[in-house]
C-alpha cells in the first residue's frame, strides 16, 4: 500500500497465526502485516513493554536514509487525529 506516496508496512508482535486470524476478520488489510514473534525489532525500536512483555503500540516513519523521521509511542488506533499526523509527516517527508 501506498500513503501519499509512501510504503506502509506493519510489525506485530503476536504470533502469524493469530495475524491470519485479525486479518480475516476486517476482510483484509491494505498493507503487509510481519510477524515479529521473537520480538526482535519492538526491542530494537525500543518499544516493548518488558514487564507484560508486548510492544507498545507505536508508528514509525522511516526515510529513504534508512533514518527515523516521525516516532509516535501514543498512537491510538480509534484516534483520527492519530491517521492524520502521520499522513502529515509522510507529506512532510
Amino acid at each position: 500500500m501506498k500513503a501519499r506516496n509512501t510504503e506502509v508496512l506493519g510489525i506485530s508482535c503476536d504470533h502469524i497465526y493469530s495475524q491470519n486470524v485479525f486479518e480475516s476478520s476486517l476482510g483484509t488489510l491494505p498493507y503487509p502485516l510481519l510477524a515479529d514473534w521473537h520480538k526482535e525489532t519492538v526491542k530494537k525500536y525500543g518499544v516493548f513493554n518488558d514487564k507484560d512483555e508486548i510492544a507498545i503500540r507505536s508508528c514509525f516513519l522511516i526515510d529513504k536514509n534508512g533514518t527515523i523521521a516521525y516516532k509516535n509511542t501514543s498512537f491510538d488506533a480509534e484516534k483520527k487525529e492519530s491517521y492524520v499526523k502521520i499522513l502529515d509527516e509522510c507529506d512532510r517527508l
